[in-house]
């Protein structure tokens, strides 16, 4: 218990040093819609090149998410911080003087590898370090920290392509990995893993409430990851849409904390899952049928992005034992990024196959209500 003890101690360390790994994680993410144009003249890619170039980054989430989160309950933190911030650091560069199209594809598979184990490992020291107060509130400033990245990223991208060129740009993007490492050190304690020594013998495999969170989560991603998509088409396309979209994130930017605060002094985050996701399907429904305006409908996604993160993120360890928390974590985060994965594909299909917007955003109202199905089914075991 010595290491969640130390964890505990410094927690609001702990919350910078995540906040800075995660907004480095965030600015490379989202590195590559500011670069489209360049990239497609410099490198002559199709456009499916471009959305195969944005998605690589989540596919090692889809395959290792589950061994490694299960990894994690075993692995020293600090060793296993520095393993994911230097793999993360090699994908950083390995895209920055990339010579072809192949090199910039592994550059993001690399990274998206060192994020992975990175996100899984801030959650699980997050969840240590937070135990039993103010964990729901931690947790919304954590995932808080990726639309504030987007943000910062598509503001100061101008500047920094005319002032340093595009690959001078991903290079001052690696230099933030650099900068996460030395508080990464002094924020994690040398030591063994932060899991409880208690044996989780006892508890299945696969609880039946965490396989409902994660089919919920699965689903809120499903129907979540398709609004950036084609919201800036429904809004009216161009500037203006994108404008528009863009209410989403500056939602979810300040309503992250708030919500937090809210979670942890009402308890029960699974009922924030419930109301959020359901909201979210209320919100697509009314899309579907023209009868709420743009701005409106991107503020109530804005709402359930501030509501829904920090809510999931806060309930693996009401779920699992300690020991498994990582697991839980790895678990949850696979099938987010399958349905991440998903969604867009249907909407793009049923927005093909049909006229207008009713189809597809009526599509997305229900995989929401399933979300909002699966989350009801999750009843953490009652403890005492």
């Amino acid at each position: 218990m010595a290491p969640t003890t130390d964890l505990a101690g410094r927690r609001w360390l702990v919350l910078a040093s995540a906040m800075v790994s995660f907004f480095a994680i965030g600015m490379t993410f989202f590195a590559v819609p500011p670069l489209v144009g360049t990239l497609r003249g410099l490198f002559a890619l199709s456009n499916l090149e471009i959305g195969l170039l944005m998605g690589a980054i989540a596919v090692p989430a889809i395959v290792l998410s589950v061994p490694l989160g299960a990894a994690l309950d075993r692995w020293p933190p600090r060793t296993a911080g520095l393993a994911g911030l230097a793999v993360m650091l090699v994908g950083a560069v390995v895209f920055a003087v990339a010579p072809s199209y192949l090199a910039l594809l592994a550059g993001r598979l690399l990274f998206g590898a060192g994020g992975l184990l990175m996100n899984l490992l801030l959650a699980r020291l997050l969840t240590a370090a937070f135990a039993g107060r103010e964990l729901a509130l931690a947790m919304g400033l954590f995932t808080g920290t990726y639309p504030a990245s987007m943000i910062v990223l598509f503001s100061l991208h101008p500047l920094l392509a005319a002032r340093l060129g595009w690959r001078g740009e991903l290079g001052l993007l690696a230099l933030l990995v650099v900068a996460a490492i030395p508080l990464h050190l002094l924020a994690v304690p040398a030591g063994r893993s932060t899991a409880a020594a208690a044996s989780p013998a006892d508890t299945p495999a696969l609880p039946a409430p965490l396989v409902a969170l994660g089919v919920a989560w699965m689903l809120y991603f499903a129907a979540f990851a398709a609004v950036p998509t084609f919201a800036p088409e429904w809004a009216g396309g161009g500037a203006g849409g994108l404008l528009v979209t863009s209410v989403v994130t500056w939602v979810a930017l300040v309503g992250t904390p708030l919500a937090g605060v809210a979670i942890d002094r009402t308890g029960r985050p699974q009922r924030w899952v419930t109301l959020g996701v359901a909201l979210l399907a209320a919100a697509l429904g009314l899309m579907s049928t023209g009868a709420v305006p743009a701005v409106a409908a991107m503020a109530a996604v804005g709402l359930v992005a501030a509501i829904v993160p920090p809510a999931v993120y806060s309930l693996p360890a009401r779920l699992v034992p300690a020991a498994r928390v990582g697991f839980a974590f790895g678990f949850i985060t696979a099938l987010s990024n399958l349905g991440a994965v998903l969604g867009p594909a249907v909407a793009g299909a049923v927005r093909d196959a049909t006229d207008g917007w009713t189809a597809t955003w009526g599509a997305l109202a229900a995989i929401a209500v399933g979300a909002a199905g699966a989350a009801a089914l999750v009843r953490p075991p009652r403890t005492g």
